[in-house]
Parts: structure tokens; sequence; C-alpha cells
């Protein structure tokens, strides 16, 4: 790979394009009708799937800086005759997508340290599960991954030699979640917002992505007003790294390998929940590791929706479902499972016992 490469990305078919289709002509007509479906529709192209906005904004980078900084590449389940109509697709599109993995059913997990991925990007529940939180995620330090979320499609699917399009996890609102409002931006406002063209423009979550889940686990002992306390008490402690934090960190190098003229090309921003004593934390936090973040929004429960739509993100990351749901009606969004919100339900009481002890036991220090 290039030596001047800052940023890797891998993305699955479903991520990257729409295969609502070819989900449900697969679960219907079997293997053998998905491919009959595959190779009568070789020349029409897939429609953009959540993915898309980010990885071409991502790759028009490289025009841009005139050096390759940025490389995507497409990892996927299917074989490589399936995947043929992908390919034709990236070419359609005109995408610089020129390294491909087609596993021929095998999990696409196993290859993402061999192509040192930064960022993974999938419709698969389950492979976002064991980058971030499976037996073996330990291996995947590191690497941040998210699940794409489909607008079409919000109910849960079972895995397929296609990646999966969507999955509804069981979910658990955030201390500060309160505000259920679903009010959003009137399209003639958003006309008169513009960004410079061209800007990438990528939207983080606090807890449970930029940073660990360790307010959710606190909020889930102790209560708001517990959380509080320990917010108070342990303002001066930087919060524990969480799943994006590395990928936070390498956008941050990205720009500075831009140089001055382009640097504005990127700009992130953090989006959360937070409000009063816990930001304190957070801009703790920030500044001891050197963590450069251009906008904070502290909403204090507020929908996270409006402000969304006001920065029209090439992606939100955030790792509530419930967020995810409400925003990618506007924006693109993945959700990163990771943390006691994603727990499934059978290993949550659980889980909450052990953290109950261990904050007794930090609280005692």
């Amino acid at each position: 790979m290039p030596s001047t490469l800052e940023l890797v990305v891998c993305t699955t078919a479903a991520a990257l394009f729409d295969c609502t289709e070819e989900l449900e002509i697969l679960n219907r007509d079997g293997i053998e009708g998905y491919k009959e479906h595959q190779r009568a529709n070789l020349m029409v192209p897939l429609q953009p799937g959540v993915g898309y906005s980010l990885v071409q904004s991502l790759l028009a980078l490289n025009k841009a800086a005139e050096k390759q900084l940025i490389e995507v590449i497409l990892v996927s389940r299917m074989d490589s005759d399936t995947g043929e109509r992908v390919r034709q697709s990236i070419h359609h599109y005109e995408l610089p997508i020129t390294r491909m993995s087609f596993t021929g059913g095998t999990d696409v997990t196993k290859y993402l340290l061999a192509w040192k991925c930064d960022l993974f990007l999938t419709a698969d529940e389950d492979q976002v599960r064991t980058v971030l939180c499976g037996t073996s995620s330990k291996a995947f330090t590191g690497m941040a991954a998210a699940l794409v979320c489909n607008i079409v499609n919000t109910t849960p699917n079972t895995s397929s030699h296609v990646e999966q399009l969507d999955s509804k996890t069981d979910e658990t609102v955030l201390p500060s979640e309160v505000n259920t409002s679903t009010n959003s931006v009137s399209s003639t406002a958003l006309a008169s917002l513009s960004w410079p063209e061209g800007q990438v423009r990528i939207t983080f979550d606090g807890d449970g992505v930029l940073f660990s889940d360790e307010a959710e686990r606190v909020y889930k002992t102790k209560g708001l007003e517990g959380f509080f306390e320990f917010e108070r008490k342990h303002g001066h402690i930087a919060l524990p790294k969480g799943p994006m934090q590395a990928f936070a960190f390498k956008l941050q190098k990205l720009r500075q390998s831009l140089g001055e003229n382009h640097k504005w090309r990127i700009r992130t921003f953090l989006v959360t929940a937070r409000n009063d004593v816990a930001n304190i934390r957070v801009f703790h936090t920030l500044k001891e590791w050197g963590l450069e973040i251009d906008e904070t929004h502290f909403l204090g429960g507020l929908d996270k929706t409006p402000f969304l739509q006001a920065i029209n993100p090439a992606i939100f990351f955030d790792d509530s479902r419930h967020n995810i749901d409400r925003a990618k009606i506007y924006v693109p969004s993945a959700q990163v499972i990771y943390g006691i919100n994603n727990i499934h339900s059978k290993k949550l009481i659980r889980s909450i016992s052990i953290e109950i002890d261990d904050v007794q036991n930090e609280n005692s220090m």
C-alpha cells in the first residue's frame, strides 16, 4: 500500500450499496435464485447505500491532495461470480476502489487485520459485534466498526451469504435522553444552511462512541444523581477510550496530511446528550488526549436530529439505536454496537450486577 496512506476503510457491499431487493430475493428464492437475479441484472447498477456518501467523499480527498491518503476496500461474503454486479456498480459510479475480497461465505472479519483496516462498515450486526465486543475483539483493538442502518428496514434479519442489511438491538436509553421529540428542521430552513462543497463532515456521539461506556454503566447502577456525583468526583480524570477514539485520531492526522490549504475538507462534530457538570470531564478528556473536535454540542437530553440535519454529515455514529432510528431518516447513520446499551438482554442482568461491584470498588478507592 502507498506510504502516504493515512486511513483504510473496509466496507461490505450492503453497506456501500442498497441491497434491500437482493436480500429479499435471497430469502425468498434461495442462493440460486439470488445468483440468477444478479446475472440477469449485471449491468443494472446498485443504488447507493448508507455508507456511499462517506466512501465517495473520503475518496475525493485523494484527488484534492494529489496523493493517496485514503484507501477503501470492498469486503464481501459473495463469491467472485456473484460479486460481478458489485464490481460493475463500482465502475458505474467511478469509485476508485481497486482492492477487494470476495470470500464465498467466509466471515469477512477474518481479513480485516490483514487489510490493516481502521474503519469497518457493514450491514451485519454480528460482524460489528465480532470486532467491538466479541470473544476475539482484543485482536481488533484500535479498529472502529459500525452497523449502517438502512432507512427502509428497521426489523431484525438473519445472517445470510449477502451482508445482513439491518438489525435491531436491545436498547437502553441514555440517562439524559428523555426528550422524545422528533421535530425536524424544515427544508426551507435547511436550504439556507450551506457548507463548503467537498467537505467531509463526520459526527460522533460521546459515551459509548468516542468515550467508553463508563458513564452508561454508572447511570444504570447509581441513577442520575449518582452519575453526576461520579462525574464531579472524576472530572479531572480523562474518560476511558471508546471504540471510535482511534478513528477520530486517524481523521485528525489525515487532516494534517491534507495541508493547510485543504484541512477544511474534514470537519468533526461531537453531539452528546451530556450537559452541566458532565461537560467538564469531556473537555478535560479531549485536551489530555490531544484530540481536536471542531464542534462540540452538549444537548442535555434534546433530540439530536435537528442538529444533525443542520450539520448534514457524511455519516453519524451513535451507540443508541433509539437515536439512530430517529436520525437515519435524515442523515446517513451507523450504530456503534458497543457497551452496556448493546448487550443482549440475557446478558444484561449479570453485567449490571458486575458493574455495581466495579463502581462500588472504584468509589471506595
